[in-house]
């Protein structure tokens, strides 16, 4: 006899990692995608009723407030949806008995270090959408002990225009490219990303607290762009130009927030408990790119 399908909730199920996990976990159970319309993580009162009300066995949070811009400006409602909101859901899910995976972010640590950093570091974020994110981190962990808290860095995927994308359409447009040479990270592909979640929700239940994914290797901005140029050339797509000029984190002038410099997470905790081998982001953007067609790098006209 086949035992009962898996139930999986998925919340912000219009963004890019909702999306994209929203595609992979249908192959594994019966997936619940919620946008905002659906549950709005600013209506505190409104969450209980409604995950009480909806059958689940696991429920994923990639919701939240992710711009750190907005975050500065709008810093309680930041503070509603990153910290109040998912202390709620992991409440809820403790009291449900339910799984909880809550998806924060590499700006947690400030980018002192130069190496990579490990779940074990201290974190220190340098804005708020970082301390949000952070304090969101601590309620979800003191509700909740046994919910996993994936720390995600520079997606990247289909469903949502990335910085690859941005620099290849402008490089087909002709336009000068710049980008920040000395601000570092882990590219991820929301793909890979989802293959992981899936391999955690099916084969190891027992995971949680903190835990690091992401694509293997560190880039900075330029690098990344850089690499999605050479791979987008190799594929005869017709660019204007392959370079981009380098541009220094403190020179930059259009970020409202400060940037943390060098966030590159290790996934050797990921690999030790679970045998999964992030392959290279180098790899992963060849393939991500290698599945699009010259008219989807058109810039979008107004």
């Amino acid at each position: 006899m086949s035992s009962k399908p898996l139930r999986i909730l998925i919340l912000g199920g219009r963004g890019g990692l909702g999306k994209a996990l929203t595609r992979r976990l249908e192959g594994i159970g019966e997936v619940t995608s919620w946008s905002r319309a659906d549950l709005d993580l600013s209506q505190l009162d409104l969450i209980a009723p409604k995950l009480e009300a909806q059958p689940f066995d696991v429920l994923l949070n990639p919701a939240g407030m992710t711009s750190p811009d907005v975050c500065e400006a709008q810093p309680e409602l930041a503070c509603l949806v990153n910290v109040d909101a998912p202390e709620r859901l992991a409440a809820c899910c403790q009291r449900l008995g339910r799984r909880f995976i809550h998806f924060s972010t590499d700006y947690v640590f400030d980018g002192s270090k130069t190496s990579t950093w490990s779940e074990d570091d201290s974190t220190d974020p340098v804005n708020h959408y970082g301390k949000t994110k952070r304090e969101g981190e601590l309620v979800v962990l003191a509700a909740f002990p046994q919910a996993l808290v994936a720390r995600v860095s520079w997606l990247f995927g289909p469903d949502k225009p990335s910085h690859p994308d941005q620099i290849i359409a402008k490089a087909m447009e002709g336009n000068a490219l710049t980008a920040i040479a000395d601000k570092t990270s882990a590219p991820t592909f929301t793909h890979d990303l989802s293959d992981w979640i899936t391999k955690l929700i099916v084969d190891h239940p027992e995971v949680c607290g903190p835990l690091h994914l992401c694509n293997e290797g560190t880039a900075s901005w330029q690098e990344w762009g850089l690499e999605a140029l050479k791979i987008a050339e190799g594929m005869g797509l017709p660019l204007q130009t392959n370079s981009i000029r380098p541009l220094k984190l403190a020179e930059s002038t259009f970020f409202k927030a400060a940037r943390p410099p060098h966030t590159t997470m290790s996934t050797s905790r990921l690999t030790q408990l679970t045998g999964i081998q992030p392959r290279a982001w180098q790899e992963a953007l060849r393939d991500y790119l290698h599945g699009k067609t010259a008219l989807a790098f058109s810039l979008p006209r107004s």
